[in-house]
């Protein structure tokens, strides 16, 4: 009963410090001046006796529920103590939101937050997912970033290997066959002073595996 409203003010409206007994004999104050309004109104026939009788069976109800909450009140002073309010509890994704705002942002995130919606997680769980996810996608940023090393490393490999060449085919004299690739075929072919005046590229070839 200490929630119903009395006199149409609920109990929320009321403000936590407030001495209920005061606003009791407030109200009951209010209600004894309505009931000597109807009195007055009947005396000088402005309403009819049934009206009249109506009026002030409901205004003795509450009076009397007035009494009631009063004696309560006295008898039992704690009620009169600001209550704590009951908070409401929050969803899970708004918790683990508090905590890592944004990161379900984005796709492909925003699928898996889609799809755990429905599972009934709380936020330990929630929580487990995520680092599920950054997990993941640590594991794929290293691949690559360990695939564009060796793609480099090869890649300058092949730029040291054609400088070598183009170093020893410089350095082989105005005679030799620049920036050639030699053939078995050709090298078979050759004089002696041929192959004297391309020993070099020929050799560097062959260890690069170029001579086919």
């Amino acid at each position: 009963m200490i929630n119903q409203p009395l006199n149409g003010i609920s109990s929320s409206a009321v403000p936590p410090q407030i001495n209920y007994i005061d606003v009791l004999q407030q109200l009951e104050q209010a209600v004894n001046e309505d009931i000597a309004r109807v009195q007055m109104l009947a005396s000088q026939n402005v309403i009819t006796n049934g009206e009249c009788r109506y009026l002030m069976s409901q205004l003795e109800n509450k009076v009397n529920t007035i009494r009631g909450y009063k004696q309560m009140f006295e008898a039992n002073p704690a009620l009169t103590q600001p209550q704590n309010p009951i908070i409401p509890p929050q969803n899970p994704f708004e918790l683990f939101n508090q905590e890592k705002p944004g990161f379900f942002d984005g796709e492909p995130r925003k699928a898996v937050l889609d799809y755990i919606k429905g599972l009934n997680m709380d936020k330990d769980e929630i929580s487990k997912v995520a680092a599920l996810i950054e997990g993941v996608e640590k594991g794929a940023v290293d691949g690559y970033l360990k695939k564009s090393a060796y793609d480099k490393s090869l890649n300058d490999e092949n730029l040291a290997a054609k400088s070598k060449l183009t170093s020893y085919a410089q350095n082989a004299g105005l005679g030799s066959d620049i920036g050639r690739i030699f053939t078995r075929a050709d090298i078979g072919a050759m004089s002696d002073d041929d192959f004297d005046r391309n020993e070099k590229l020929i050799m560097e070839q062959v260890k690069q595996g170029l001579v086919k």
